[in-house]
C-alpha cells in the first residue's frame, strides 16, 4: 500500500519592504496639509570637538602662562627703597657674604644669589637674601625654605598668605634672631625665591613691605 505524498512546506519569502509613500488611488481628506519631517543632528560630535581642542590647548596655556611671565628672572638691589637705605658698613658686609653662601650650599641649581641688609631712619632694620633661576613647583619650594630656615630662626605661627596672583607664594612666620624677636617672611615664584627677616615690625607689615621688595628687586624678562 503506498503511502500518500508528504506536503512540501512552502518557503515564506522576504517581507514586502515597507511602504514608501501612501498606496495607489490614495487621496489626502480635504484640508489636509502636508508637514515635513526634520532629522535632528547630533550635537555631541561638535561638543567632544570642543572639550579635546580645550583640553589639548587651554590648559597647557593656563598653567604655563605664570611660568613664561614669571621666568627669567634678574633681581638687582637698589641702594634705596622707600624709606629704606642699604647698609655698606663691614658687619653687613659679612652677614652677606655668609647669607651668599649659605644660599648657594642649600641651592646647587640656583642660576644666581643676592643678599643685602636695609635699615631705615628708625633702626629698623631688613635682610634679604634669596635666588634667582627655573622653579617648576614654587609652592612645594618655597615650604622646603621655610622649613631649612625653621631650625636657624626658631619659626612658629607660619602661615600662607594669598598674593592674588597664580604662581606666586608667601608665607610669613615669627622668630628669633638672637634676643630679638623678628618676622620672616618669604616668597616664590617660578623665576625667583627669597626670604627677608624683619625686626621691629608686625607679621602683616612686613608682609606688605616684602611684597613692595619683590616688585622693586625682580625684573622679568
Amino acid at each position: 500500500m503506498r503511502k500518500p505524498p508528504k506536503k512540501r512546506k512552502s518557503r515564506k519569502g522576504p517581507p514586502p519592504p515597507p511602504l514608501q509613500g501612501p498606496p495607489p488611488g490614495w487621496q489626502p481628506p480635504q484640508g489636509y496639509v502636508p508637514v515635513a519631517v526634520r532629522r535632528r543632528r547630533r550635537k555631541w560630535p561638535w561638543v567632544f570637538l570642543f572639550l579635546t581642542l580645550a583640553c589639548c590647548c587651554g590648559c597647557p596655556a593656563y598653567f604655563g602662562k605664570p611660568m613664561w611671565e614669571q621666568y627669567p628672572a634678574s633681581a638687582s638691589l637698589p641702594a634705596e627703597i622707600s624709606d629704606l637705605s642699604l647698609r655698606d658698613d663691614a658687619a653687613s658686609k659679612r652677614v652677606v657674604t655668609q647669607l651668599k653662601t649659605d644660599l648657594r650650599g642649600a641651592h646647587v641649581l640656583a642660576e644666581d644669589t643676592f643678599a643685602g641688609v636695609y635699615s631705615d631712619g628708625a633702626g629698623k632694620r631688613v635682610m634679604l637674601f634669596g635666588t634667582t633661576g627655573f622653579r617648576f613647583s614654587p609652592e612645594s619650594d618655597l615650604e622646603k625654605e621655610i622649613t631649612r630656615l625653621t631650625e636657624r630662626y626658631g619659626l612658629r605661627q607660619v602661615e600662607s598668605i594669598d598674593t592674588g596672583t597664580r604662581g606666586e607664594y608667601l608665607r610669613c612666620g615669627v622668630g628669633k634672631e638672637g634676643q630679638a624677636t623678628v618676622a620672616v617672611c618669604g616668597w616664590a615664584d617660578h623665576g625667583s625665591l627669597a626670604t627677608g627677616v624683619f625686626t621691629r615690625r608686625s607679621v602683616d607689615d612686613s608682609a606688605t613691605l616684602m611684597e613692595r621688595l619683590r616688585g622693586t628687586i625682580v625684573s622679568r624678562g
